[in-house]
C-alpha cells in the first residue's frame, strides 16, 4: 500500500477513535420517566412528630398540571389539603399540604406525567407518625415507583418510526441516489407522511389517555407542546407532496419533505429518553443523527429496491454502488451513535443483563449486527454483480428490511421503558402474624412469606425459599417484593428488599402493607440461572376486630363485621352446608342504612391455605352476592371495597361450613 494512503488511513481512524471517546466522555447518565427519587418524609421513615407536607424529588421534571400525589390514612381517607403543586425553581419537585396528622402509618400515591417525554408513572410508599415498627430490624422500602408499558403506544412508535424513515429513506434517495427520482418515489413518500401521522395521533392519544385529559385540556401542558413538536414538520410537508403529486416528482419538493422528515425526527428526540437529563443537547444531537441515519439506510433501501426496476444495466450498478457506499457510512454512523447512547441510557453494565431494557437493548444490537452483515454481503457481493442480475440484492435486501421490521418493534419498546440509571364473637382470634405460601410458574422455587404482625403498618416480613423438588433450603438468592393492592389501582405499587438472614431466609422490614386489604405481591427471586417469580395473596389482619354473631335455627348465620366510622358489613353464606353456596356482603353507613358501594372484591378458602376469588354480583348498590361451592370445614373468607370518600372497606374472618 501506498505510503500517502496508509497514513491517511490512519488519521482517519485515529480521529474517529478520538471522536467516540470524547462523546463517551460527554455522554453522561440520562434518566427516564419521571420517577420518584427521594421524598420528605423518606419512605418507610418512623417521624416522632407529624409533618405539614409531603416532597416529592422526581429524576425529571413532571407537570404538574398532569401528575398527583395522593396521602392516604390506614382507612384509605385523604389527609391532603389540596392538589399537588411545583416547588418553585425545583422543576423536578412536587409538594402537597397536609392536614393534621394523627398518629399512625400514611401511604404517598404519586402519579406523574413527564414534561419531557409525556410518560406515565406511578408509585407508592409508606411512612409512619409516632407509629410503633416490629422489633425486627430490617431494610427501608424502596419507591422508585414504575412505568407501565402500553401495547398500543408501541404499536403508535413503531408505526411513527417506520413513516419517518420511510419518508426520509424515499426522498433521500431520489435526491442522491438515483439521477432522477423513480416513479416509486411519490406513493412511497405519500405512504411515509400517512403512516407518521397515524402514529404520532396514537402515541399522543395513549399519553392522554394514560394522563387523563381530553383534547381542550392540553393547552399549556407538555402533552400540548408534544403536539406542536410532533405534528408540525408532518403539517409542513403537507403542501409540498400534494405539489409533488400534482406536478410530479422535484428536487425542490423533494428538500422540503426531506427537511420536514428530519425536523419530525428531531420533534420525536426532543420528547424522549435523550432530553430527560445530562447532557441534553448532546444526548438530542446523537440520538437525532442516529435515527437520521437510519433513515437513509433503511429507508433508503425500501426506494432502492423499487426504484431499481427493468433489467441490469451498468446504470443500476452505479446506482446500487452509490446507495452501498452512502449506506456504508449510514451503518457506521448507527452503530457510533448507539454505542454513545447505550453507554448514557444503560449506567452499569451488568443492567445489560439483569434488566429488562438491558436485555431488550442487547437484542436490538444483535439485529442491527445482523443488518451490518446482511449489508455487508451486499456491498461485495450483489452490488458488484447488480449490472449483470438483481436478484441476489433484492433478495439480501428484502431480508435487511424483515430484521429491520424487528429491529423498529424493539425500539418503540425501548422508548416506552426507563432505563435503569409503592358482644364479641366466638370467631378465633387472628394469628401473630399471616402466612401465605406458592411457587413460580416453572415449578422451581417453593416460596413461603410471613409477615409480623400482618396488620396494616409495619411489619417484619420473611421469606422461606426451596428447591421445589427437594426440598433444600435456597441461598445466595436476591430477594424483592412488588406490592399492589387491587382494589384501589390509583395506588402505584412499591417495593421491599429482603437480605438474607439463614440459609434459605431472608428478611426486611417495611410498611408496604400500609393500608388494609387484600394485596398482591409479585416476589421475583433472582439467582445464577435467571429471575423467577411468585406471585402471593396477602390479607391483612385485622386486630381486635369486633363480630356479631346472629344464629337463628333455620336461617343462615349472619355475621356483622364492625368498621371504623360507625360503619359494618353484614356476611353470610346460604344455605351455610357442604355443597352449592351463595356468599353475600352487604355494606351498611353509620346510621345502618345501606352504603351503595359500586364495586368489591372477595377471597374464600379453607383455613390456612390461599384464597380464591369467586365472582362478584350486584344484586343492588353496596349488596354483592357469588356463587361457591364448599366442602365441611371451616373457611376464611376475606373482603374488600373502596367507599366514596376513600376508606378502605376490609376484614377477614372464619366460618364454619356444616355437613
Amino acid at each position: 500500500m501506498h505510503p500517502h494512503l496508509r497514513a491517511t488511513r490512519l488519521r482517519r481512524v485515529t480521529a474517529a477513535g478520538a471522536a467516540l471517546v470524547v462523546a463517551i466522555g460527554l455522554a453522561s447518565p440520562a434518566m427516564a420517566h419521571a420517577l420518584l427519587a427521594s421524598s420528605q418524609p423518606a419512605a418507610g421513615s418512623n417521624l416522632s412528630s407529624a409533618p405539614t407536607e409531603v416532597v416529592l424529588t422526581f429524576t425529571e421534571a413532571p407537570d404538574p398540571k398532569l401528575s398527583s400525589v395522593q396521602v392516604l390514612s390506614s382507612t384509605g381517607t385523604s389527609v391532603t389539603t389540596g392538589p399537588a403543586t411545583g416547588v418553585a425553581g425545583s422543576p423536578t419537585k412536587l409538594r402537597v399540604g397536609l392536614k393534621a396528622l394523627q398518629p399512625g402509618v400514611y401511604t404517598v400515591a404519586w402519579t406523574t406525567v413527564s414534561s419531557v417525554d409525556g410518560h406515565l408513572a406511578r408509585g407508592s410508599f409508606a411512612f409512619g407518625v409516632g407509629a410503633t415498627p416490629p422489633s425486627e430490624g430490617g431494610e427501608s422500602t424502596e419507591a422508585a415507583g414504575s412505568s407501565p408499558v402500553s401495547p398500543v403506544g408501541v404499536v403508535g412508535r413503531w408505526l411513527l418510526y417506520g413513516g419517518l424513515i420511510v419518508l426520509l429513506g424515499a426522498a433521500f434517495v431520489a435526491l442522491v441516489v438515483f439521477p432522477m427520482p423513480p416513479p416509486p418515489t411519490l406513493p412511497l413518500v405519500l405512504c411515509g407522511w400517512v403512516v407518521a401521522m397515524v402514529g404520532s395521533a396514537v402515541v399522543i392519544g395513549v399519553q392522554m389517555v394514560e394522563a387523563g385529559v381530553g383534547v381542550g385540556d392540553v393547552v399549556g401542558t407538555s402533552i400540548g407542546t408534544a403536539v406542536l413538536l410532533r405534528f408540525m414538520p408532518l403539517l409542513v410537508a403537507l403542501p409540498a407532496i400534494v405539489w409533488l403529486l400534482r406536478r410530479g416528482a422535484s428536487r425542490p419538493g423533494l428538500v422540503v419533505v426531506a427537511v420536514a422528515a428530519g425536523a419530525a425526527m428531531l420533534g420525536d428526540v426532543a420528547e424522549s429518553h435523550a432530553a430527560a437529563s445530562g447532557a441534553v443537547v448532546f444526548n438530542v444531537a446523537v440520538q437525532w443523527v442516529h435515527v437520521a441515519a437510519s433513515g437513509t439506510w433503511l429507508g433508503g433501501l425500501v426506494a432502492l429496491l423499487l426504484g431499481l426496476r427493468g433489467q441490469p444495466s451498468p446504470e443500476t450498478r452505479r446506482i446500487a454502488t452509490r446507495f452501498a457506499n452512502s449506506a456504508t457510512v449510514g451503518i457506521a454512523v448507527v452503530a457510533l451513535s448507539g454505542v454513545v447512547r447505550a453507554l448514557s441510557e444503560i449506567g452499569p453494565l451488568q443492567n445489560l443483563a439483569f434488566t429488562d431494557f438491558g436485555r431488550l437493548l442487547v437484542a436490538k444490537s444483535a439485529l442491527l449486527g445482523v443488518l451490518g452483515g446482511l449489508g455487508f454481503i451486499n456491498h461485495f457481493r450483489s452490488v458488484p454483480g447488480a449490472g449483470k442480475s438483481l436478484g441476489l440484492l433484492r433478495r439480501i435486501g428484502s431480508m435487511e428490511l424483515i430484521v429491520a421490521t424487528s429491529v423498529l418493534v424493539l425500539s418503540a419498546t425501548l422508548v416506552n421503558l426507563a432505563p435503569p440509571a409503592q358482644a364479641t364473637t366466638t370467631i378465633q382470634p387472628a394469628p401473630a402474624s399471616v402466612t401465605v405460601s406458592g411457587s413460580d410458574f416453572g415449578t422451581t422455587v417453593r416460596m413461603q412469606l410471613s409477615a409480623t404482625p400482618g396488620t396494616s403498618g409495619f411489619n417484619v416480613f420473611r421469606a422461606t425459599l426451596n428447591d421445589y423438588d427437594s426440598g433444600a433450603p435456597l441461598s445466595g438468592r436476591t430477594v424483592t417484593l412488588r406490592f399492589t393492592l387491587p382494589s384501589r389501582p390509583d395506588l402505584g405499587a412499591s417495593q421491599l428488599a429482603l437480605k438474607p438472614v439463614a440459609n434459605g431466609a431472608y428478611q426486611a422490614t417495611g410498611a408496604n402493607l400500609s393500608i388494609d386489604g387484600t394485596w398482591r405481591i409479585a416476589a421475583q427471586i433472582g439467582g445464577a440461572t435467571g429471575t423467577v417469580e411468585v406471585d402471593l395473596q396477602l390479607a391483612t389482619r385485622q386486630p381486635q376486630l369486633k363480630i356479631d354473631v346472629n344464629a337463628v335455627p333455620g336461617l343462615p348465620t349472619i355475621y356483622t363485621v364492625h368498621l371504623a366510622q360507625g360503619r359494618s358489613v353484614q356476611v353470610y353464606i346460604d344455605p351455610g352446608k357442604g355443597g352449592a353456596n351463595e356468599v353475600h356482603l352487604t355494606f351498611f353507613d353509620s346510621t345502618n342504612k345501606e352504603l351503595p358501594i359500586p364495586t368489591a372484591q372477595l377471597g374464600i378458602g379453607p383455613a390456612g391455605q390461599p384464597l380464591s376469588q369467586p365472582v362478584l354480583r350486584t344484586l343492588e348498590p353496596g349488596h354483592f352476592v357469588a356463587d361457591v361451592t364448599l366442602a365441611t370445614g371451616t373457611y376464611s373468607v376475606s373482603f374488600s371495597a373502596t367507599a366514596s370518600d376513600g376508606q378502605t372497606l376490609a376484614a377477614q374472618l372464619q366460618i364454619p361450613i356444616a355437613k
